[in-house]
């Protein structure tokens, strides 16, 4: 993978009962030809494929089932405290519930939009990155039970200053080709 015009890392983790699938994918773009690396744990795959293609690869990739019923979505429309949402995620990867419940306790209206946030059914995070000169871009996507979400970040505005915040929008798998484009586009 000597000399690509882009690099793009796909990580995706998705929780299904007991078992969480893994797959990680490494895609270079040199001209009209893309060459991938991609493992889930247990097996490593080696393509190489014209640019055509990749949107296809690429929606496949993040073309997982139907989440299970029961479970409920993450909100849409109003944001959620950035600081409180990494916060209270440091807490549960700290093993922290204590902590967890003492920050939804601080601010309770964000209380179960943090929680179903954190019940996220899988993770997508993509990295684009140009060789030797910066990233590009970042996506990072949530699986809720009913599909996937962006978290967008923003700053709020209001009386007692800007606050910086997090959106959570519908994606669709094939939203994905379209981000990735736009950086293809920019190294060409």
């Amino acid at each position: 993978m000597t000399g690509p015009d882009l690099v793009v890392d796909v990580d995706l983790v998705v929780r299904r009962g007991g078992t969480t699938t893994r797959l990680r994918a490494r895609h270079a773009l040199r001209g009209q030809t893309v060459r991938a690396v991609a493992t889930d744990g247990e097996r490593v795959e080696v393509s190489c494929f014209e640019v055509s293609d990749w949107p296809a690869r690429l929606t496949r990739a993040c073309a997982v089932g139907a989440p299970p019923t029961g479970s409920s979505p993450a909100p849409d429309g109003p944001g959620l405290p950035w600081d409180l949402v990494v916060g209270t995620g440091a807490a549960l990867s700290g093993d922290r519930p204590d902590l967890y419940d003492e920050l939804i306790a601080r601010d309770a209206r964000f209380g179960e939009p943090v929680r179903r946030l954190h019940a996220s059914l899988g993770r997508l995070r993509v990295v684009g990155i140009v060789p030797g000169r910066r990233c590009i871009g970042w996506i990072s996507w949530v699986l809720q039970a009913d599909g996937w979400r962006v978290l967008t970040p923003y700053v709020e505005r209001g009386p007692d200053g800007a606050r910086r915040m997090i959106r959570l929008e519908p994606r669709r798998p094939e939203d994905l080709p379209h981000e990735i484009g736009r950086w293809a586009a920019l190294v060409r």
